[in-house]
């Protein structure tokens, strides 16, 4: 039976590939951040945040009022999700799932190896570190039929992205249709882009014909590894294929976005250009 409210968001105990995440108190580990214990001395989990069991699989029910009250919070929370390649879905997501896995099982006969077979094939423990920084990559386009594989890295990076299903739709269907290709970064194992560039070709008066980056971002876990790069010369690589002689993109001003400003030189590009924007009531 799930046990959520329409009003949480689900950090569920699976992997993007559908691997049961390891340790098995991870949940309860993560909701003790925020928890406390009352004049009894026993944990109180804060009502925000608390890990709940969903299909057997542990999972963390996360309250979307948190993002207002401590935005630093529901961040860390957002990055801990992408860092370990976990499933964010809403209340919602996960209950259609559900039904339709019930009505599937009442169509489908079921054998007896199959019955005696576990649900969830379980292996070993997530990898040492060290095996994870020399895990092969593949940088590859992330087509229309698995745009969610960029949910995780670019959710870190437009905070306001918060619905996996909406973000699907936003890009599949509003911005696909006007040119936005997705290139994605996977490290071996991961079904998630741990580093993910959108962009797309543009024609105006002002550049001429020519490639905007709207989007790059990696994994705080994989960053230090050259992911941003890589990308940044897959799309000069695209953008020469196609005889096009200039690429753009625009960065925010502010410390905050030094290493971006940093990526951008070391590659190539210049500041050309303010950016004015006439915020209207």
């Amino acid at each position: 039976m799930l046990v959520c409210n329409p009003h949480e968001i689900i950090i569920h105990g699976t992997t993007g590939n559908g691997k049961v995440f390891r340790p098995s108190d991870w949940a309860e580990r993560l909701s003790g951040i925020l928890s406390s214990f009352d004049k009894g001395h026993r944990l109180s989990y804060d009502e925000f945040v608390r890990p709940v069991l969903i299909d057997k699989v542990r999972c963390v029910a996360i309250d979307r009022q948190l993002e207002n009250i401590n935005p630093p919070m529901f961040r860390f929370l957002m990055d801990f999700a992408a860092d370990n390649d976990l499933r964010v879905l809403d209340c919602n997501t996960l209950l259609a799932e559900q039904e339709e896995k019930t009505e599937v099982a009442k169509t489908e006969p079921v054998s007896p190896l199959a019955e005696a077979s576990p649900v969830v094939e379980v292996k070993d423990a997530q990898q040492p570190e060290a095996e994870v920084l020399v895990a092969s990559t593949l940088l590859r386009e992330i087509g229309a039929q698995e745009t969610e594989v960029a949910f995780a890295a670019l959710s870190i990076l437009r905070t306001s992205i918060k619905d996996m299903a909406r973000f699907v739709e936003q890009i599949n269907q509003q911005q696909r249709p006007q040119g936005y290709r997705l290139l994605g970064i996977f490290e071996e194992g991961k079904a998630n882009a741990v580093a993910v560039c959108g962009f797309r070709e543009q024609t105006n008066l002002a550049g001429g014909r020519h490639i905007h980056i709207d989007d790059i971002v990696t994994i705080p876990q994989g960053r230090s590894k050259g992911y941003a790069a890589r990308l940044l010369a897959e799309v000069k690589n695209i953008a020469k294929e196609s005889g096009i002689s200039e690429i753009h993109v625009k960065s925010n001003v502010g410390s905050t976005c030094t290493p971006a400003h940093r990526l951008y030189l070391e590659n190539g590009f210049e500041i050309d250009a303010f950016h004015f924007i006439d915020y209207l009531d």
